[in-house]
This record gives C-alpha cells, structure tokens and sequence, in this order.
C-alpha cells in the first residue's frame, strides 16, 4: 500500500490533492493500493467522488507537528511501503518522525530545507535546477525533478490541439479557491475594452470559489461569459481554448501538455517561480504579479491578450514549446519509481 497525506480546502486550494490523485490513478492503474490520510472532511467529498479510501486526522493541516501522535498510530496500522507527503507545512522533525515507519516521499515545490525522506519529487519547470543533490540530507535519497515527472490525469495524453487563425474562445483559471477574486477582476477589466468585450470567455470555478455568485452575476448580464463548475474532464475544455489566462501552478502544465498558448501571472509566492521559469524560456506571455501590482495587473493581462490574438505566429510558437515541454507521462514515472523503490 501507498499512503497519501495531502489537504485541499478554501485558504490552500486543490492543487496539492489534484496533483496527488494523478499518482494514485497511476500507481493503482500498475496494481497498488492507495489510501489518502487529512488532515479534516474539507476534500473528503472529492477523494470519495473518485472512489479513494481516505483517512481524516481531525487535525491542523497548518500545525503538522500536532498530528503526529494521530498520524504515527495510523501507519503502524496500515504499515505502508511508502508515504507520500504532499504539504508546504512539513518540518524536519515532521518528516525524521514519519521516516521512522515507513519509506518516505515529499512532493516539493520550494526547495524550504533539505528534506530527511527517502525521495523528493519536484516536478517544476525549474526542479531540476535546484540543489537538492548537494544538499541531501540522507544517503541513497531519490531525486525526481524536471518536467518529465509533471503528474497529469491520464486525459492529458496524447491530444491533437490546433492554433486558428482566428482567436476568439478565452479561458480563465484563477485556482481552487480564488480568494482576491481575480478571475471577477479580468473579467470586468477585459468586458470593459472595446477590443475585447466580444470574445467568449470561459471561466473555471473552483470548489472552494466562495467569488462564484459574482462571476455568476456576470454570466447573467453578458452572454458571452461562460461559467463552468465542478469540471470531471478539463483536457476537453482546454481543446476548445484559443487562449488561456491562468494562475501559475499546475495548471500550466496541463496547458502546455494540451497546446493552449498561455498569459500567466502569479498571486501566492510559491507561483513566482513556476511564472519566472516559464517566461525566462519563452514559452508563455507575462500577465504579471498580484502581489506587486495588485489590480494593475488586470491592464497587463488585457494587453497581452490583445497582443496575442493578433500573432498567429506567436502563438503558434507558445503551443509547440508546451506540448515539447509536457508528455503526460509524469504520474505514471512517479508510479514507477515508488513501486521499485519500496
């Protein structure tokens, strides 16, 4: 068995749960049982929705350290091969604790310590740029880093996406739980130019989006917005998108492993990078950074979709340089790896 400790819920979203259930399908596609272990019941209803045993601590999930008397007398029930640890929270006493029953892995995106596990997983565009090797806390550790371990769902395989000449079909995904209501705020700044107010703009509500009555308000006064809620295939609705305007995080990886030309910006530090890392290389247009601009930043994203809709050629190039970037394959080598190591 893999055990999974990761929390989805309206102040950290649902990108660390998703990215999570990616594995699992993987590892259990290759004939492992996995179960999840929360912190609380916030994503109880996702993981059973998708058929997952899960295990709830009725914890802290930003005081990881208190669960550990909880947490430990689990795993000497379940005795898993492996825990896989996915949480911003985590601390060297933490994870030294947890090692002490079972293998151990951490999904990172920070780089925060030099983690005492048996495998550290950094799947970013920079991953594999980071010093985790020289900073190894412990021998024979694991490193999985760089895109080829970008865990995607199984519909993000081989997709046939076409750039038009045309641009006119605009999705906006903002994260899990939206709290600065950016996705309003685009909204209101793009229906609000001349240039743009007619395109059709597609909006991704997360399960924790407590904005959603606003940006359905909106639906309601324009016919042109487009609300989508509780999304079970988001590959489909990335193939109908000319263009996408998007959070950094894991869901531009699953833009450029579709082919979707993207404008990205960041609004939590942890997005800086994955956003920095990706213009650096070319491969995406710059909407900008929240937490510096604040609502300036809605005239820059309205600019470089203006900009893009006019260079067929230029996004072209986005779409090409994604889909070499992402293969869909990431999860099931994370699969790999842990099955083999145990």
């Amino acid at each position: 068995m893999i055990a999974i400790r990761a929390d989805a819920n309206k102040e950290i979203g649902t990108g660390h749960i998703m990215r999570c259930l990616s594995i699992a399908a993987a590892l259990q596609e290759a004939g492992q049982e996995v179960c999840f272990i929360l912190a609380d019941t916030e994503a109880l209803a996702l993981l059973k929705s998708k058929g997952q045993q899960v295990y709830v601590l009725h914890s802290d999930y930003a005081q990881p350290e208190e669960e550990l008397p909880k947490l430990c007398e689990l795993l000497e029930s379940l005795s898993p091969d492996y825990l896989l640890i996915d949480s911003y929270y985590v601390t060297p006493e933490y994870l030294r604790k947890l090692g002490k029953y079972t293998k151990t892995a951490y999904v990172d995106d920070k780089n925060s310590f030099p983690y005492p596990v048996d495998m550290v997983i950094n799947y970013n565009i920079y991953g594999d740029l980071l010093p985790y090797r020289e900073q190894a806390a412990e021998e024979g550790m694991l490193f999985l880093l760089g895109t080829d371990y970008v865990p995607l769902r199984e519909e993000f395989k081989n997709l046939h996406y076409r750039v038009k000449d045309k641009a006119e079909a605009i999705l906006i995904t903002t994260g899990g739980s939206d709290k600065y209501n950016l996705a309003g705020k685009i909204l209101e700044k793009v229906l609000s130019e001349a240039s743009l107010k007619e395109l059709q703009y597609h909006v991704v509500s997360g399960m924790f989006n407590q904005n959603l009555p606003m940006l359905e308000s909106l639906a309601e006064q324009y016919t042109n917005v487009h609300i989508h809620k509780n999304v079970t295939r988001m590959s489909e609705l990335m193939l109908r998108a000319d263009i996408a305007i998007t959070a950094g995080g894991s869901t531009m990886y699953e833009l450029s492993a579709v082919g979707v030309p993207i404008i990205c910006f960041s609004f939590v530090d942890n997005q800086e990078q994955i956003v920095e890392t990706f213009v650096k290389k070319d491969m995406v247009c710059m909407g900008g950074n929240y937490l510096t601009q604040q609502d300036a930043l809605m005239q820059d994203i309205a600019e470089c979709l203006r900009d893009l809709i006019a260079d067929k050629d230029g996004r072209t190039a986005y779409s090409e340089k994604g889909r070499r970037l992402v293969d869909g394959c990431g999860a099931e080598r994370i699969a790999r790896q842990l099955i083999m190591s145990v």
